[in-house]
């Protein structure tokens, strides 16, 4: 029989799993800036950050506030003995409806050959809302570092491009500018890209290109402390977010994508500023970033491109395990047909099919009892509480209160089942249920295998040591230890790791990656409940503590002032009406209603342009009267099977940003703005708006020249956006007692003018 002394030995191997585990989430102590030069500091960095953003103000691509942080770049640059280059003009990113003026800053320490080169990237321009410390000052200063470190080092073998990118923000303009134009990109063969979706944790790779077998395996050797996990990748690849590096990636060229992710509130908020970065994520950054630069440095960078992907994950962020995918199957099959093979030899005199019945009973009723207690905890964790969608401040009790829900599932089904279940039937069930995801990710999904090899392949270990072992009565004990082991660290993993995507709202699905470790760890409490009398009383004593830690978490504040809510205020006017709107304006969830109905807002629709208005805590006020675009000079040509319609505007002087909006059943096909390609319906995204824009950030003096091709000659409709200054008179009543725990986010406060127009039929055609 299979039997441990108690299950508090399972309890341990969790507890220290978990510490191993939140070390792949966590970050180095920071150098100090006296360390030798050739490790990075986080606070040498940490000075160049704080230079470069010394006003603490937003800087959009194209605003004055930018090209203050550019010229202080190229004067950082410089000073390391680089002539950097600025790649200054207007352009536009067909693939987002997206244009802005561009100055990408360019600079190169030649290398021996010259051949190839190597890039290191991160984007200097920031969001509407403050000054971009994490996003993406963090990688401009860590690679104004290395490029200061590098400076005094023997040329690479290959040449070594840093680019300082412009307009990210708006589309990833900068970067594909560099990519179409530049003709130093021909020579760039990698391209190590640092990004930030938060403030804190760890610097994680988590999107790198295809063909990533020789990649990954210098990822493995280049980097002290690697977080990376090609679920990650495999996620990301699906979902509608987009870096810089999207634009090589697109192009053919290898490289490695790394960010932080924690503390995301405070991304694109007013206090993204250099006080609330970690200087933890820092440094992990910079020393990804210079370990890669070493190691790529002299390698010959085309043969970096292998024919197949591989699977990896971070072991506690010590070593990186990687396989090519080509093994995935023959993998699985070796170890899920091995471990099947010894649960059968060690129960051989046990065994009976019939004894699978209630089996196949208890694993599916484990599996359902766990997803009904992650739903249920939803609601008193997330549903009840105003949090934001992707953290909370304070995660330990929502996190206890879902494990002692998976605790309580298995109790009850040790409890109900234990009399008619022996624990080699379960056994088999449990690792054969194992073998068969691992065969569905073989086959579905090979970069993700690790999910299931590496329990089968702990189990099987454990199969071999068990060999060697005296006879006992438990002949596979250490196979059962260590499968559950191996299959505690995938479910670890992956528990913390979906908090970077989903916050307690969503615990069902926060509880899936824990049924690996509970349904593994049934054999084991199975044998050891079968010589006990188990009562109800522990079950009581989980509810209770469950209901106790729900309870707490209620009164937890889902927002902070360090971890604040999304709340900007805003100002919209339609023109037309006699009538403007304030209106407290909030893209994650509805603003803070105590203030807003404590100040006269009530919840209504807003206009924005879009087909549809947006419910908004509001209140009407004495229109303002803004300026507004001027559209003259309508064309219409037939152009093929299509229909290609001119019209120019005026825009009023300061406008940061001109905003065209059609609904999708217009059939626009392509769009021009001063005669570049803006939008470009056949270019494939990850992501498709359920309405076309065209955004013109900065435009800067002078008319701006439309063009957009139709598959129709019918009139359109059109919306005009643009934004203005939000005059301090009309917020100065609002802003006496503004919430502690709310913060300016993403477009942040402005005054925004509404207009209509209608391109006629076809009256205006010219042949």
């Amino acid at each position: 029989m299979l039997r441990l002394r108690h299950p508090v030995s399972l309890v341990i191997i969790i507890v220290l799993l978990t510490l191993g585990v939140l070390r792949s989430f966590s970050t180095p102590a920071p150098r100090d800036a006296d360390s030798p030069d050739v490790l990075f500091s986080a606070h040498r960095a940490d000075v160049l950050l704080r230079d470069l953003l010394r006003e603490d103000q937003p800087h959009v691509s194209g605003s004055a506030a930018n090209r203050v942080v550019r010229d202080r770049v190229i004067a950082y640059l410089e000073d390391f003995g680089y002539s950097p280059e600025v790649q200054a003009l207007f352009y536009c990113n067909a693939a987002f409806g997206s244009c802005s003026p561009v100055e990408n800053v360019i600079a190169v320490k030649p290398g021996s050959s010259g051949k190839d080169a190597l890039m290191l990237t991160a984007h200097y321009d920031g969001s509407w809302t403050g000054p971009g410390a994490a996003d993406d000052g963090a990688g401009v200063a860590a690679i104004l570092e290395i490029a200061r470190m590098a400076s005094d080092f023997p040329p690479f073998e290959n040449d070594v491009v840093f680019l300082f990118s412009d307009s990210e923000e708006n589309g990833l303009i900068g970067a594909d500018a560099f990519a179409n134009l530049h003709p130093l990109f021909r020579k760039v063969k990698a391209v190590i890209n640092l990004e930030a979706r938060g403030v804190s944790g760890s610097s994680a790779m988590f999107e790198t290109g295809d063909g990533n077998r020789r990649m990954i395996r210098s990822l493995a050797d280049g980097v002290e402390r690697p977080v990376a996990n090609s679920l990650t990748y495999e996620v990301y690849k699906r979902m509608p977010n987009d870096t810089d590096y999207s634009v090589y990636k697109a192009r053919g060229v290898l490289g490695l994508n790394f960010a932080f992710s924690e503390g995301v509130a405070v991304y694109h908020s007013a206090i993204d500023d250099p006080d609330h970065l970690d200087l933890g994520s820092l440094q992990h950054h910079g020393d990804n970033a210079w370990g890669m630069l070493n190691e790529l440095g002299d390698r010959n960078l085309p043969r970096l491109s292998a024919k197949e992907n591989a699977g990896y994950i971070d072991i506690f962020a010590s070593r990186l395990i990687h396989y090519p995918a080509s093994i995935a199957l023959g993998l699985t099959l070796v170890l899920g047909v091995s471990t099947l093979i010894a649960i059968a030899l060690a129960y051989r005199k046990d065994f009976r099919f019939w004894a699978l019945r209630w089996g196949l009973l208890a694993v599916p009723f484990l599996i359902l009892l766990i997803a009904l207690s992650g739903f249920v905890l939803s609601y008193p964790l997330g549903h009840w509480a105003q949090l934001h969608p992707l953290e909370h401040p304070q995660p330990w009790p929502g996190r206890i209160a879902l494990c002692l829900g998976v605790v309580l599932s298995l109790f009850v089904t040790v409890k109900l089942f234990r009399n008619k279940v022996s624990p080699c039937a379960v056994m088999m069930l449990a690792w054969g249920l194992v073998f068969l995801l691992a065969m569905i990710l073989a086959n579905k999904l090979p970069t993700a295998s690790h999910l299931m090899l590496i329990p089968l392949l702990m189990f099987t270990i454990g199969a071999l040591i068990d060999l060697f072992r005296k006879k006992s009565r438990a002949p596979l004990l250490m196979a059962s230890v260590l499968g559950f082991a191996g299959a505690a660290f995938i479910s670890l993993y992956h528990f913390f790791m979906l908090e970077v995507v989903l916050n307690f709202d969503q615990g069902l699905v926060r509880v899936l990656p824990l049924i690996l470790v509970a349904a593994t760890s049934l054999p084991i409490l199975f044998a050891w409940a079968g010589e006990r009398e188990l009562t109800w009383q522990p079950a009581r004593w989980f509810v209770v503590a469950i209901l106790a830690i729900s309870f707490v978490h209620l009164f937890l504040p889902g927002f902070t002032a360090d971890r604040p809510r999304d709340m900007s205020m805003i100002y919209s006017e339609v023109e037309g009406s006699d009538k403007g709107t304030l209106a407290l304006e909030s893209i994650f969830r509805i603003p803070d209603m105590k203030y807003a109905r404590g100040h006269g807002f009530d919840l209504g629709p807003l206009d924005y342009g879009l087909p549809e208005p947006v419910v908004r805590p509001m209140r009407e006020v004495q229109p303002l009267n803004l300026p507004g675009l001027a559209l003259t000079m309508q064309s219409l040509q037939r152009e093929d099977m299509s229909w290609r319609r001119r019209f120019v505007v005026e825009v009023p002087e300061g406008v940061p940003l001109v905003q065209i909006i059609l609904d999708q059943d217009q059939l626009l096909e392509k769009a021009w703005v001063n005669g570049q390609l803006a939008l470009d319906k056949t270019i494939r995204t990850k992501h498709r708006a359920k309405v076309d824009r065209l955004r013109v950030v900065n435009p800067g003096p002078g008319p701006l020249e439309f063009e957009l091709l139709f598959g129709s000659s019918e009139a359109v409709d059109l919306a005009a956006v643009t934004w203005h200054r939000l005059p301090a008179v009309l917020t100065a009543p609002f802003m006496g007692n503004w919430p502690d725990d709310a913060q300016p986010f993403l477009y942040g406060p402005r005054a925004q003018k509404i207009q209509r127009f209608e391109l006629t039929a076809g009256s205006t055609q010219e042949n």
